[in-house]
């Protein structure tokens, strides 16, 4: 068990049409982490199958002299099929582990081509309900089918083979457009997402410059489950930062780690998420706002958050 004390300062929202991010700033961190995009650029990083291929269990090689992390929704392709990791992971330096992931493409199974890094993570929605099915500790591939059918159900698009990628492929330059209305802002490393008024979660990296990596990724997992319109509405900071300070405040239970990281889940009234530390630095922190209605003994309970629009 442990509690957070971390400075999260907010910086100016951006809005365009009915959604609204607030970037999200902490001390630099000077650790030297590796990043999966980096990685299979530099050669430094392998993924693959298994050596009799399971759908919840890929290997990953970090050849570098730093840690390699792996961010919790992070999306790979090719192999037998699409995965997402299911954990923010920290392989440590010159080492081979095995992961956890879920599969995102349930109608393919056999060998497509060298695992490469998607240009996506898992949906909003697919990862709130993952976060969700960790804590009942149901089985997080069942979860993460239904939710992907619900995803192209909501944007009455179907994949040949059911893949998460294909259902963003296939919005890419709507969002594109729009992404284009968001700046990263310096020093920036994380972000905190209000559609339509309402608070749905931030995230935040260890440093600015892993945020740019998921910045876009972010983003887009957000507006997949959204539906974009021309709306105004205030931006309410107070609001925002009663919400982080509320995160930060709670209570912070240890969970089962899988490389050198530390993690830990916490839950308020709000909302609920993840802390990933190494070294008593953060590396991940992901936060959703709680589902509408939350079924507890039998009683719908509504406990959405707003902003004061």
């Amino acid at each position: 068990m442990m509690t957070l004390g971390k400075d999260i300062e907010l910086l100016k929202p951006q809005v365009h049409e009915n959604l609204a991010i607030i970037p999200l700033k902490t001390e630099k961190s000077y650790i030297d982490i590796m990043t999966l995009k980096k990685g299979f650029e530099l050669g430094l990083a392998e993924v693959k199958e298994c050596d009799n291929s399971q759908v919840n269990t890929l290997i990953v090689k970090n050849m570098a002299v730093t840690p390699l992390i792996l961010i919790d929704g992070e999306e790979v392709v090719g192999g037998d099929q699409n995965r997402i990791v299911n954990a923010t992971i920290l392989i440590d330096a010159k080492s081979e582990m095995k992961i956890p992931v879920s599969c995102t493409e349930k109608g393919r199974w056999g060998f497509k081509s060298e695992f490469k890094q998607s240009n996506y993570i898992a949906n909003y929605n697919t990862r709130r309900a993952k976060e969700y099915a960790s804590r009942k500790h149901h089985h997080f591939q069942d979860v993460i089918w239904s939710s992907i059918n619900d995803l192209e159900i909501e944007n009455s698009f179907a994949s040949p083979t059911s893949a998460m990628e294909e259902s963003y492929e296939n919005l890419k330059i709507d969002h594109n457009k729009i992404i284009s209305e968001f700046d990263i802002v310096p020093g920036q490393n994380g972000v905190l997402i209000i559609v339509d008024g309402e608070i749905k979660g931030f995230e935040l990296f260890l440093n600015s410059e892993i945020y740019k990596e998921f910045h876009e990724k972010i983003l887009k997992s957000y507006l997949i489950d959204s539906k974009i319109e021309n709306k105004t509405f205030t931006i309410n900071v107070d609001a925002a930062q009663l919400v982080i300070n509320n995160a930060l405040a709670s209570t912070f239970e240890e969970k089962q780690n899988h490389g050198v990281e530390e993690a830990f889940e916490f839950e308020n009234d709000e909302g609920l998420g993840t802390l990933y530390t190494y070294k008593d630095q953060i590396i991940h922190l992901s936060y959703f706002k709680k589902l509408e209605d939350i079924i507890e003994d039998g009683v719908i309970e509504d406990i959405s958050l707003k902003t004061d629009i």
